[in-house]
């Protein structure tokens, strides 16, 4: 709104008087309906409450304008005061507030219809049009509202009854947020520019019923233990191993022995009577003496063991026990051969 000026100029004192005379509170139609003093005065309040709230608004103190203009608007339904209070919150740069006391200010006029209040419901509508083009309108609503829900706007609860209806709000981001019981949360930001109207429409989304633990399904576990190893089979293992070992060291050192010898042929085919090589022809010797060592014991080794463990395996054979687990019993049996 243009900044209100305090000054008595001919048009402000003329919209004054008209707005007063709308307000019905005249001296000569108060003095033609009174019936007694004390009617009279109980009469005169508003009358004289509305006064001097003009007259603080007159002297530019609208911030303690307010309130006055605020208290009357609550004990009566007057259109004028209304106007004023959007005057004053204007003044103090409250555009949402303004915007709202003049809506409520026409709603007023038109409720009481007639051409007493045409003045004040034109004047309403002229500084709606300034602040519409300097506010903003979201109309907020929803497709299949639950039964329990909670819709916010920038942080501050709006009233079921407002959806659908359009909200007047600042220019720039707004954020709107809804939740439901039984509902995804809904959070979304909505950007105004100054003199925008927009409208959108939500819908709660049911959140996915988490799914049911399967049971589990367990089946009968059967636990053996293993036959015991009779003592003719492990004797037998282990002479296998030692003949395993016995081959094994007859490999390594009969590489050794040939290639020794191999060598002496070679540098002395006619004999070695040095010092180096009669050490060479010791080792080589050595080699032999453990590669037929080794040859014995492997071949000792796997007759012996394969004996053993062939008369093991002809042995009776010996009890098992065996346990089965399941979710409504543990079995424990005994099973053996004969």
């Amino acid at each position: 709104m243009p900044s209100i000026t305090c000054q008595a100029t001919s048009s402000f004192v003329l919209r004054v008087l008209v707005l007063w005379g709308a307000f019905g509170w005249s001296a000569a139609a108060h003095a033609d309906t009174a019936g007694s003093a004390a009617s009279t005065a109980a009469k005169s309040a508003p009358e004289a409450a509305f006064a001097e709230a003009v007259r603080i608004f007159k002297s530019g103190d609208t911030a303690r304008a307010l309130p006055l203009f605020v208290h009357l608007g609550e004990t009566t339904n007057s259109p004028n005061v209304q106007l004023y209070v959007g005057y004053c919150h204007l003044d103090q740069g409250h555009d949402r507030e303004a915007h709202q006391a003049f809506s409520q200010s026409v709603k007023l006029s038109r409720d009481l219809s007639g051409d007493k209040y045409m003045a004040t419901q034109e004047a309403a509508q002229v500084e709606l049009g300034k602040l519409n083009l300097r506010l903003a309108s979201l109309t907020i609503s929803f497709v299949d509202l639950p039964a329990e829900f909670v819709v916010k706007l920038d942080g501050a609860a709006i009233d079921s009854a407002l959806l659908g209806s359009p909200l007047v709000v600042a220019p720039g981001p707004h954020l709107v947020e809804a939740e439901a019981k039984g509902a995804k949360p809904i959070s979304r930001e909505v950007p105004l520019e100054a003199g925008a109207f927009k409208a959108i429409a939500l819908q709660f989304e049911k959140m996915s019923e988490p799914d049911a633990p399967k049971q589990l399904v367990t089946q009968p576990v059967l636990v053996e233990q293993a036959t015991p190893t009779s003592s003719w089979t492990r004797w037998g293992l282990v002479a296998a191993g030692l003949g395993a070992v016995g081959f094994g060291t007859f490999a390594v050192a009969g590489l050794q022995a040939r290639s020794t010898y191999n060598k002496l042929q070679t540098e002395c085919p006619s004999g070695c009577s040095d010092a180096a090589h009669r050490d060479d022809a010791s080792k080589g010797s050595t080699y032999q003496s453990v590669a037929n060592v080794g040859l014995a014991l492997g071949i000792a080794g796997s007759i012996t063991g394969a004996t053993l463990v062939y008369l093991g395996a002809t042995r009776r054979t010996a009890a098992a026990p065996s346990i089965e687990v399941s979710p409504q019993l543990v079995k424990l049996s005994y099973v053996g051969g004969f």
